[in-house]
């Protein structure tokens, strides 16, 4: 778990991917918070407490969260399980102003949650060669009919 937790300090961003109620899975972009500051969970967002994600999150507590890095095509897969907690103090003490996007009430948003998740597995990709080795692959591939995946890197299980 601390590899992974040494490795999403270099991502900013990720996608958090829910199932609707119809059976869809909706991803969204979620800002990553630094995991040391809640420390009854694996990898956290902050969110309002009455959302699309959080109502699918009641009903089905598997998500995903999926994070590209652009500077050298890097990326994590992580499948977890989810839950919303509100904890209005630990929400003003944590409070960072990018939060705004989420919380645009402040820290004293009447809405203020937590999406808490459990790990449960982690792949890391980092393709070699970088960039140009990715698109030569995937060009290579469509010509010859093959997945491109085949000669890339295999994911590093966390």
């Amino acid at each position: 778990m601390s590899e992974l937790r040494a490795l999403l300090r270099e991502f900013d961003t990720a996608m958090l991917v829910t199932m609707t109620p119809e059976g869809l899975l909706r991803g969204r972009p979620m800002e990553i918070q630094d995991p040391a500051e809640l420390g009854d969970c694996d990898l956290w967002f902050v969110t309002q407490e009455e959302t699309a994600k959080t109502g699918e999150i009641d009903r089905e507590h598997q998500v995903a969260v999926c994070c590209y890095r652009p500077r050298d095509r890097a990326y994590i897969s992580i499948s977890a399980r989810a839950a919303v907690e509100r904890n209005q103090e630990k929400i003003r003490s944590l409070w960072k102003p990018s939060w705004k996007a989420w919380l645009p009430d402040g820290p004293d948003h009447p809405h203020a949650a937590f999406l808490k998740l459990s790990v449960e597995r982690a792949e890391y990709w980092e393709p070699e060669g970088g960039r140009l080795r990715v698109l030569y692959e995937k060009a290579k591939a469509l010509v010859q009919r093959r997945a491109a995946d085949q000669k890339l890197n295999p994911p590093k299980h966390l």
